[in-house]
């Protein structure tokens, strides 16, 4: 009887230790892709990529925060949105589309990315952060990441 009350215990102590790691975790919880509006389809030009941002709440367990993202919005050679990252991959810092040379250029360090977000000059080794974009209707949307 002894054992059997204690395995209950110990089992049900197990279950609640696992509950409470799960609702505290920092860890992303696997959910379905969640997209934003970020712009009207009919706002990117060819060549051009438009400078935008888009902010959303991110949730895991108890802890809750504001994010917004930094992006650059253009088309692919076939008509998709191709959604690039404003950060460089070297450290961090803000890149700026240059359109005299079509490149997005760092000013920290003096990297360089080509139209397509690979690197071509300085320490960047990586290319911009590619987001997830679809079309819904005549917005582009962005996953939240």
């Amino acid at each position: 009887m002894a054992t059997l009350l204690g395995g209950a215990i110990a089992g049900g102590l197990g279950l609640l230790g696992a509950l409470f790691a799960k609702a505290t975790s920092r860890w992303p919880a696997r959910h379905a892709a969640r997209f934003t509006a970020l712009c009207r389809l009919d706002a990117l030009q060819d060549g051009a990529p438009l400078e935008t941002s888009f902010s959303f709440d991110r949730v895991e367990g108890w802890y809750r925060e504001r994010v917004k993202r930094l992006v650059y919005v253009m088309k692919d050679a076939q008509g998709a949105p191709v959604v690039l990252s404003r950060s460089c991959t070297h450290l961090g810092c803000p890149v700026r589309w240059k359109p005299k040379t079509t490149t997005f250029d760092c000013a920290c360090h003096g990297g360089k990315f080509d139209a397509e977000g690979a690197p071509i000059a300085g320490p960047p080794k990586s290319p911009l952060r590619r987001l997830n974009a679809r079309i819904a209707g005549e917005m582009v949307e962005v996953e939240e990441t």
